[in-house]
């Protein structure tokens, strides 16, 4: 097993990375050197082979910022390599199959195979932030959250960061692996707290019989209203269309058009659409989203094992060469909303069907 390195970061600490060859023509992405008071984290460079999917998790701990009281971030910055398939920081919650992570401890994952690869292992895990991010020319997502809003952190909080790299036949790694993650402490004293909705639809299949379906999932907020501060969506490369409504909470039909808040046609860079107080999208009691993954059925890669490998992970035993919900993105598919929201409510105030 590769060995990896983390680095919890506070006001100045540089981490001695392994040894690399600079990539020409592109400078890996790095910390910012102007955050000395808040959170910093980075994974070691790392090589991606060609024909293979890499998902790494990496554990560490929420230093103490505030003499040993909770604080607040407000501005994030995440740089990812170009190549990266997605990259999640979430809080640690229930521990399943991935041991009991502690500062500095890591779990890497090689094409499916991996306790990293099992999203039941973070189930009840709450989302941090996201990053699709993947540009040769601009590889950072740089996020000033909206006025008089903030996440907040406890002194030693476990998070995870879980990056995926691939380098196959439909996603490409060109440089070499690699996350940079900056959270800056902000000033407020008592800021509006930021939630997030990290949400699956996992009843999916893309088959050969049936190429262009389209599967949609819905969640309510049943305590209070909150709106929207960020939304992105996700799925790999049979995905054509991705999309995220205003929901009433009831219908069983999709909302109009014009509920529409979030649109993607691009699986492989799928934009983040942010929000700021002047243009946020107002979710009332009871209501919620919908969203929509719309697909397009592609014959497999031959070299990576064609239908029999997409067969080999179809829960259902079929022989349709089915895309169904899974990690790996040469042989499965994914129905994945990313949502950022204010006032944060808790786990048990969303209802999704």
């Amino acid at each position: 097993m590769r060995v990896g390195l983390v680095c919890l970061m506070v006001a100045g600490c540089n981490p001695d990375l392994p040894p690399a060859t600079p990539d020409a023509g592109f400078d890996d992405v790095s910390l910012d050197p102007s955050n000395t008071t808040g959170f910093q984290f980075q994974t070691p460079v790392f090589d991606v082979p060609q024909g293979t999917e890499i998902q790494d998790c990496y554990f560490t701990n929420m230093p103490d910022l505030n003499h040993g009281q909770d604080y607040f971030v407000d501005h994030i910055r995440i740089g990812t390599n170009p190549g990266s398939h997605h990259m999640n920081m979430f809080r640690v919650k229930t521990i399943v199959n991935l041991g009991t992570p502690a500062q500095g401890d890591f779990v890497h994952g090689v094409n499916g195979q991996g306790e990293c690869f099992k999203s039941g292992n973070w189930g009840d895990w709450p989302l941090i932030a996201n990053s699709q991010v993947s540009s040769v020319t601009d590889p950072y997502l740089d996020w000033r959250l909206p006025a008089g809003v903030a996440y907040r952190f406890s002194p030693g909080e476990r998070v995870m960061v879980q990056t995926h790299y691939v380098n196959a036949s439909t996603q490409v790694t060109p440089y070499r692996g690699k996350v940079a993650i900056d959270l800056y402490r902000s000033a407020l004293a008592n800021p509006i707290e930021m939630g997030t909705l990290f949400a699956t639809e996992q009843n999916i299949r893309i088959c050969q019989s049936n190429p262009n379906p389209t599967f949609h999932g819905t969640c309510a907020f049943t305590s209070q209203g909150v709106t929207i501060a960020a939304a992105n969506g996700h799925f790999h490369s049979r995905g054509v269309d991705f999309q995220i409504f205003e929901w009433d909470g009831t219908s069983v039909t999709q909302p109009p058009l014009a509920d529409m808040f979030y649109e993607s046609k691009t699986w492989n860079d799928p934009p983040m659409k942010l929000y700021q107080p002047s243009d946020g999208w107002a979710i009332p009691q009871n209501g919620g989203i919908w969203w929509n993954c719309e697909y397009r059925w592609v014959a497999p890669d031959p070299t990576a094992g064609g239908c029999d490998a997409v067969n080999a992970r179809d829960p259902m035993h079929g022989t349709d060469c089915c895309y169904t919900f899974g990690p790996i993105v040469e042989t499965s598919e994914h129905c994945n909303v990313f949502l950022y929201y204010y006032p944060k409510v808790d786990a048990g105030d969303i209802a999704c069907f």
